[in-house]
This record gives structure tokens, sequence and C-alpha cells, in this order.
């Protein structure tokens, strides 16, 4: 089952529980998060952390210290020697998603804010400019976001990077809803949009249609809370 994790409010998450989370992961993935120069960007690297472990303990039955993560080439994260639990974490401004399912997903989000359009004609397809310029000016901007979240889902859910351009593969809008099409990969993709709130986007990728209908949204500090909480009991 798919499950997407959306994560708000860790801007006013109590240093406690920052500090309480960052000790319980591995040092490796301190320094990381401890080199980040500014607190937001630490919060955010730390709340995708936490969300990824706290989920897989609960999906996998595996203690915290049983969990261990390697990267594939491309330097896509996976959980070792766990095929049915695939994720992705992608984070923007005031908000935290991570998408969870039992095959490869990826998941992206953006904050909606004015934007250039001529990035649209470096990174989409023609069929995507043509139908993003088709638009009247006052729809565009909206347009482009739902174009640029569901590529980098597509392209997370892949897990090759920007080895795959941009401009190899498009989405189409027909009666609301987006599809895609590519005439390299053969693999069928699903794609389903999410309006966490009316200044953000977000998009998730899979290789079949069961999406999940709505993202599960949780409070930093109660989500940090828990995963102190759960981690603690497994090492009693």
């Amino acid at each position: 089952m798919q499950e997407i994790i959306a994560v708000t409010s860790f801007s006013n998450m109590d240093d406690k529980w920052f500090e309480q989370s960052l000790q319980l992961l591995p040092a490796d993935k301190q320094q990381k998060i401890s080199r980040y120069m500014r607190k937001p960007d630490q919060l955010r690297a730390l709340i995708g952390e936490v969300t990824v472990r706290l989920y897989a303990m609960s999906r996998t039955g595996r203690s915290h210290d049983q969990l261990h993560f390697g990267t594939n080439t491309y330097g896509k994260p996976f959980l070792q020697d766990a095929p049915t639990f695939a994720y992705n974490v992608s984070h923007s401004g005031d908000w935290v998603v991570c998408a969870i399912d039992e095959t490869e997903v990826g998941i992206d989000v953006e904050h909606i804010q004015p934007i250039d359009l001529a990035i649209a004609e470096r990174f989409f397809s023609k069929e995507e400019v043509f139908d993003l310029l088709a638009l009247p000016e006052n729809e565009r901007q909206d347009y482009f976001f739902d174009l640029w979240t569901l590529k980098e889902s597509y392209i997370k859910a892949v897990g090759k990077g920007l080895s795959i351009p941009l401009n190899s593969f498009s989405f189409k809008r027909a009666d609301g809803q987006f599809t895609f099409h590519s005439d390299t990969d053969p693999i069928p993709w699903y794609v389903k949009q999410y309006q966490l709130d009316s200044q953000y986007k977000s998009a998730v990728c899979a290789g079949h249609n069961r999406l999940a209908v709505e993202p599960i949204k949780r409070d930093a500090s109660e989500l940090c809370e828990e995963f102190i909480r759960k981690v603690t009991l497994c090492k009693l």
C-alpha cells in the first residue's frame, strides 16, 4: 500500500526534539545534517531522515539499529535487504514529503513562486512547451509547477538522476488528469498530484495506479517525539 507523509510546522519545533532526534541518527547522518549552514535546511534534512526511519520500522518490523541504507549507482537511497520497501523524499519551504511504496516511487514538492518561463523551453518537451504557452498568461505559472513536479517525480521514481533529459518525456493534461508519454521508456508510469496548501504543488509517480488518495499530514514535533519514543523502546 502506498503512503504519502507530508510533514509541516517544523520551523516552530522545539530544539529539544531536534537535538534528541539528531543524536539517534548514525554519525554520518548527523554530520551531513550539521553541515548545512542554515537551521531551516537542517530541520528539513532531519525530518526527511526521521520520517523514512519511523515508517521503515513500522512497515518492516525492524528495530532502528537493523535499518541499513545504501544508494544505487545514481545516488538514489534504498533500504538494504527490503525489496518491498521503496521510498523517496522531497522538501521545499514549509513542507517535507515522503512517499513509501512496495515498488519504486518518486515524489516532489515545490513552492509556487514567480518563475521565468524561459526555463520551460530549456527543460520541457516541445509538446509541454506548446501546451504551456497555449494557456492564458495568468494560468501559466500554475501549469509550469504542475509539469515541473510531475517531471521531477518521474525522474526520482526511475532513480537514474539527470542522466534522463527532462525533455525526453512528456506529461499531458486531459480532463484534469495527467498522462505520461515517452518514446524510450515502455513502463506505464502513473502520477497523482496533491495540493498541500495554496502555495505548494506536489506530485507522486509510480509504476502502478494504486496511488495514495490523500497525504497523511503530520506535525514535525509529534513525528520526532514518536521517533524518539520508538527508537528508545527498541533499545530497552
